[in-house]
């Protein structure tokens, strides 16, 4: 499943973007109106007589944003984003156009991704105090490693409410080991592969699903099934821990040692 913006995300494009009921000409000359929407609305072209209602505001924003979100997807499958970076790059694409400069196509890596957005603050060659703003916030939010700002409803009631030893418990009582809240050896060889082909129904899936959403890994709801949410945040988590990226959870590999932090 495509990652899609997070109200943090729509809320802070919102604020840096600013809503304008009637056309105007931005810093560039371009005609635009409502949360910077520059396109033809219903078939017709923006005149600097162009009026709407908050209402169409907010549609067209939300309308607007399903092609950048795509633009965003397009290099998913290279880097794994996480909610934050997947809403800050939105953000950044909707008012640049695309990420392909500041992907180098797909080259560079995420700490060089970060390092480029501070590049983008100039219209015409001049910066803009505006733009620096604005690339230094999605910056923070490209580098931020939790969710805590996020008001993704699909996990957000899960995050800080669900700790290390929340999670080493519930594993622990899953697979049988002393609950005790300390990942020891017993408790790393007792644990089981799971994936979104192997065990899909475990009982570690639902504690496994809670605590990536508390560290910033969207799984969605959780409902104990390793699906394409569960997948997807697996490999993301895996990615960022120095794990072989395959989404399977195993003791043979590094996945579940950095999970139990054993």
């Amino acid at each position: 499943m495509a990652n899609t913006i997070s109200n943090y995300g729509l809320n802070l494009i919102k604020r840096f973007e600013g809503c304008r009921l009637s056309a105007y000409r931005d810093t560039v000359g371009v005609i635009t109106i409502g949360y910077g929407w520059t396109k033809p609305i219903d078939g017709k072209p923006l005149t600097m007589g162009t009026k709407i209602t908050q209402a169409k505001a907010e549609s067209l924003l939300k309308e607007g944003l399903k092609s950048y979100e795509s633009k965003v997807n397009k290099y998913d499958n290279k880097y794994h984003w996480n909610q934050n970076q997947f809403d800050a790059l939105v953000s950044f694409c909707y008012n640049i156009g695309n990420i392909n400069g500041l992907t180098a196509n797909g080259t560079r890596s995420i700490s060089q991704i970060a390092d480029k957005f501070l590049s983008y603050n100039k219209a015409n060659g001049r910066v803009i105090a505006g733009l620096t703003s604005r690339r230094k916030e999605e910056r923070q939010l490209f580098l931020k490693t939790d969710i805590t700002q996020s008001a993704n409803t699909n996990y957000l009631n899960t995050v800080n409410k669900y700790t290390q030893k929340d999670f080493v418990r519930d594993i622990q009582k899953a697979i049988g080991a002393k609950v005790d809240g300390i990942a020891g050896n017993e408790t790393l060889s007792k644990t089981v592969t799971v994936s979104i082909t192997k065990n899909i129904k475990h009982a570690v899936v639902k504690p496994i699903q809670k605590y990536l959403n508390t560290l910033g890994y969207n799984c969605g709801t959780v409902d104990g099934i390793t699906g394409q949410k569960f997948d997807s945040a697996v490999k993301k988590f895996q990615e960022a821990n120095g794990c072989k990226i395959d989404g399977e959870i195993t003791a043979r590999k590094k996945t579940w040692q950095k999970l139990l932090k054993f």
